[in-house]
């Protein structure tokens, strides 16, 4: 307790040469923890998605063909990872529908879709509104309900955001609109909501499959999406799904991915992304620890006739040694702790700004006290050496 007091009154007699030293600390441990804690909460934004959507849900996309692919329960691509391809589909509505009737429980239900690129628009007023075309299970697989009319029909369903675009606050049900060359009925109309990474449902018109592969003169479906019956039957509807395809496919010129995999894949560059600017954050740690190092040699120098009178009275080299090092390792904790309330203001705010669960977390503070004592103890060593091992007669000495 009193090694602590002897600290604390060296460093609250020098409050602004402390606060300097403690500088680099705070701005090490800010940038650190603010990088990992909004790392983190972009993980449970992406994590939170991917539930949205459905941990049940496939994707079967086309890829180019695999050699020896019927020893293989699964299909794989050429290459790593579960990213897609840019090669030409040979998946089919037939493919579609042979799933749809795969005659299991697993494998619940199929839904084809294409993309159609074309502009949507009414009368003189156009959107920049993707237009997909999809089996109707498809709506009941991304969780979309209607706000107005019905999902079902031979015309167009819009999003929230398309509708707002062309219709402004008027009603868009029942009214024409014009899809490339031609004239379809809005049947629906989607209430808002948030879709998978990468998609916006809201700002999306659909059309059943099959009018816009005629539409757009397709005969393939850009992709498939299969919804296993629980996130539990997804290796089994796997399998399934390539039983079926392979007859139609023996060159196995498609790939399955699972959701599980998607976000296993997301998640780990997001990691990777998040480590790495940390590291280099971390630098900055390490400039706050010299920092240290520097200002605690300045104060042994200006210490040695206190340093010997303690030593004349009967103070030992470890007494010395425990005390500078104290006053080491709680200047480093000071400037942590300052860093990590700064971080946590930073990453609340930052967080309410572009909507993702970012704050602190019971693991990121215990990093940051664990790496300003790390800090402080390290960089603090040097000094503390220097102090103990002062002879007293050279101490007392010294003006």
């Amino acid at each position: 307790m009193n090694t602590f007091a002897i600290a604390w009154d060296s460093i609250w007699h020098h409050r602004t040469r402390s606060f300097l030293t403690a500088l680099g600390i705070i701005i090490g441990v800010f940038a650190v923890v603010t990088l990992t804690s909004l790392g983190g909460g972009v993980q449970k934004f992406v994590n939170q998605k991917f539930a949205g959507i459905g941990a049940n849900l496939i994707t079967v996309a086309p890829a180019l063909p695999t050699a020896h692919s019927h020893s293989h329960r699964h299909s794989r691509p050429v290459g790593n990872g579960p990213s897609f391809q840019a090669v030409p589909s040979t998946l089919t509505a037939q493919d579609v529908s042979a799933l749809n009737h795969s005659g299991t429980n697993a494998l619940r239900k199929a839904a084809g879709v294409v993309t159609v690129p074309m502009l949507i628009a009414k009368g003189s007023t156009s959107s920049s509104a993707g237009v997909m075309g999809v089996s109707y299970p498809y709506y009941g697989m991304q969780r979309m309900t209607v706000k107005a009319g019905s999902l079902r029909g031979s015309g167009v369903v819009l999003g929230d955001s398309v509708a707002h675009d062309l219709f402004g606050k008027s009603p868009a049900l029942n009214q024409d609109v014009t899809i490339g060359t031609q004239t379809y009925k809005v049947t629906g109309v989607l209430k808002s909501l948030s879709g998978a990474p990468g998609s916006d449902p809201n700002n999306t018109a659909y059309l059943p499959l099959h009018t816009a592969m005629t539409l757009s003169h397709q005969t393939t479906v850009s992709e498939i999406i299969l919804a296993a019956a629980s996130a539990q039957d997804v290796n089994q509807a796997v399998g399934i799904a390539n039983r079926i395809l392979a007859k139609s496919h023996p060159s196995h010129n498609y790939r399955i991915i699972t959701s599980q995999e998607i976000l296993k894949t997301v998640t780990s560059t997001t990691s990777v992304i998040t480590d790495f600017l940390a590291g280099i954050a971390g630098i900055s740690l390490l400039v706050g620890g010299i920092g240290i190092m520097n200002i605690m040699l300045v104060t042994v120098s200006e210490r040695f006739r206190e340093i010997g009178i303690r030593k004349a009275l009967g103070a030992r080299d470890g007494d010395i040694l425990v005390q500078f090092l104290t006053e080491s390792v709680l200047l480093a904790l000071i400037g942590g702790a300052v860093g990590t309330v700064l971080s946590g203001l930073a990453t609340h705010i930052v967080g309410k700004a572009v909507g993702i669960p970012a704050g602190l977390t019971v693991s990121s503070v215990m990093t940051a006290v664990l790496f300003s004592i790390g800090v402080g103890a390290v960089f603090g060593v040097l000094p503390a050496l220097r102090a103990a091992r002062l002879m007293p007669a050279e101490a007392l000495r010294t003006e």
